[in-house]
């Protein structure tokens, strides 16, 4: 058995159920049951109100202005048709290695201290670009390249191999220099000791005849 003078009906235009409990909508002020009382449920025409969105556009970053009730989607859409200024995409690796035959990139520049060129991290260091000092880019542009058939790529390490190779060839100088001056002074010596000898014997001689 119904009662109507209880409860109230839902305003729903596809329900219009009767509820003992009903929800008044704090927006449209109308009475819903349990099912339509969202805003969603009853497509409820005041829901701007709490859903206030403020759209972005994907690509320049503005923000649309939108009134009340429109569609913000639809906003976007027309925005981005009709005046987007859209900013070109900055590359994030575009730093680039100024080694011959290397192609990397990097995030950030890395200036040598020296020759003030720009170099990827694993060329960063003066040996391992065979860093020339500092050269104008007009000198540098203007000096002829020459072919590199018959060249070779110098190691890293090569000024350290170098020095390492002087210091032992001045030790072995060094050796023989040793080596010879004690030989002339032994021979020095032997003479000595043989010029020595003959004279003591004519001093003996010479005593044995005088008695």
């Amino acid at each position: 058995m119904e009662l109507p003078h209880i409860g109230e009906s839902c305003s729903h235009t596809s329900c219009s159920r009767l509820d003992f409990l009903p929800y008044k909508c704090d927006l449209c002020s109308r009475i819903f049951c349990e099912d339509h009382r969202v805003y969603e449920n009853h497509d409820c025409p005041e829901r701007y109100k709490v859903d206030a969105q403020v759209p972005v556009c994907p690509k320049c970053g503005d923000i649309i202005p939108m009134k009340p009730g429109e569609d913000p989607n639809f906003k976007v859409n027309t925005h981005i048709e009709n005046n987007c200024r859209k900013t070109p995409k900055v590359k994030a690796y575009s730093n680039k290695c100024n080694k011959r035959g290397c192609k990397k990139k990097e995030a950030i520049p890395v200036k040598c201290s020296n020759c003030k060129l720009n170099f990827c991290l694993a060329h960063r260091f003066e040996q391992d670009h065979d860093c020339q000092g500092f050269i104008h880019p007009s000198v540098r542009n203007s000096r002829p390249t020459q072919p590199s058939n018959n060249t070779r790529p110098v190691p890293s390490t090569s000024n350290d191999e170098a020095l390492a190779r002087r210091l032992a060839e001045q030790e072995d100088e060094a050796l023989a220099r040793a080596l010879q001056a004690s030989l002339v002074e032994e021979r020095y010596a032997s003479g000595r000791s043989n010029q020595q000898r003959p004279q003591r014997q004519e001093s003996n001689s010479s005593s044995c005849n005088i008695s």
